[in-house]
């Protein structure tokens, strides 16, 4: 059937699936700050929302990679400053806790306890690269 190659798991050995076979360009763009983009042939750009926990099951997607540095995404051994004043691992932290957060007043951010709404882990693959002069 016509859409059976859009079934999510295909291509999964390919290691960077849409880079370097299928590209169709790459090129920079002075204003987007030194990110290099690569034009792919991609076979979608929607992704499927595990659960629909946000009241959708669909997303779309037209970037790959991690550009927008979000500040959530942390490992799990940081430490994270409690509601009493000491600090736990990131990845022992559970719902209901008391954590140190920040709220907006005006123009400024002011420090306020919080609690611990979701916690939730991914893992995703990713690559290290050695330069010859150890620059890693």
């Amino acid at each position: 059937m016509r859409w059976d190659q859009q079934i999510v798991g295909e291509d999964r050995e390919r290691p960077l699936p849409g880079l370097a076979v299928d590209s169709v360009r790459t090129f920079d763009a002075p204003e987007a700050l030194g990110i290099r983009f690569h034009e792919v042939r991609a076979k979608s750009a929607l992704n499927h929302v595990p659960g629909g926990r946000f009241g959708f099951n669909w997303t779309i997607n037209l970037f790959r990679g991690c550009t927008h540095a979000c500040t959530y995404c942390q490992s799990g051994d940081t430490q994270i400053l409690m509601g009493d004043g000491g600090t736990k691992d990131l990845a022992d932290i559970r719902v209901g806790e008391a954590v140190y957060g920040t709220v907006r007043e005006g123009a400024y951010r002011r420090y306020a306890v919080t609690r611990v709404l979701d916690h939730w882990k991914t893992t995703k693959p990713s690559y290290r690269i050695k330069l010859e002069d150890g620059t890693e």
